[in-house]
């Protein structure tokens, strides 16, 4: 991860403490209950983990799916976002499955790592048209936000120390340092 992208993390982690409810940040440790994810249906929810772990998958550290990011991102989805956000989401599931079957003849879940970067990749340069740029900025954005409040992800992909000191404006990196998780 280069600088760039901790910051984005770190504003959107701000950003997300600001627009979230308390509520959210008091769950996150815990799964979610499958009961009460009702946004959602089986096919849909399929293509949410496919979808989570291309954008987070597991390497030496956990995935999206490890994280529980799919159950928070139906969960941020079905009580946070607006009725219009809701229909980005859901229309934008629905138009990825349609690219997929229109360009590989078969479902995102088929399609090999590199098909599923370069159709996501033409979605959020715009290639694909419609409202594909704004749905996969927003995926991406709640992948990463669940991502980095979940417990694997706070601890074994970022740095977490619990009480951290003194704030240090130039505090000392080393080659291959994970990012301070918030």
């Amino acid at each position: 991860m280069d600088r760039r992208e901790t910051l984005k993390l770190m504003a959107l982690s701000l950003g997300g403490s600001i627009a979230l409810p308390p509520s959210v940040f008091a769950k996150m440790a815990e799964s979610p209950d499958g009961t009460a994810l009702t946004f959602f249906n089986a096919v849909e929810r399929e293509l949410v983990a496919e979808l989570a772990e291309t954008i987070i998958p597991r390497t030496d550290t956990p995935g999206a799916i490890d994280a529980g990011v799919p159950g928070w991102i139906e969960l941020l989805v079905q009580d946070c976002l607006p009725p219009a956000d809701q229909q980005v989401i859901r229309s934008g599931l629905a138009a990825l499955e349609d690219a997929c079957r229109e360009t590989f003849g078969r479902p995102f879940a088929g399609l090999e790592t590199a098909d599923r970067i370069g159709l996501l990749t033409g979605m959020e340069r715009g290639t694909a048209g419609g409202d594909a740029r704004e749905f996969i900025r927003q995926f991406k954005e709640l992948t990463k936000f669940t991502f980095a409040c979940s417990e694997l992800g706070a601890t074994q992909a970022f740095e977490f120390v619990f009480v951290p000191g003194r704030w240090e404006p130039a505090l000392p990196l080393t080659p291959g340092q994970k990012a301070f998780a918030m």
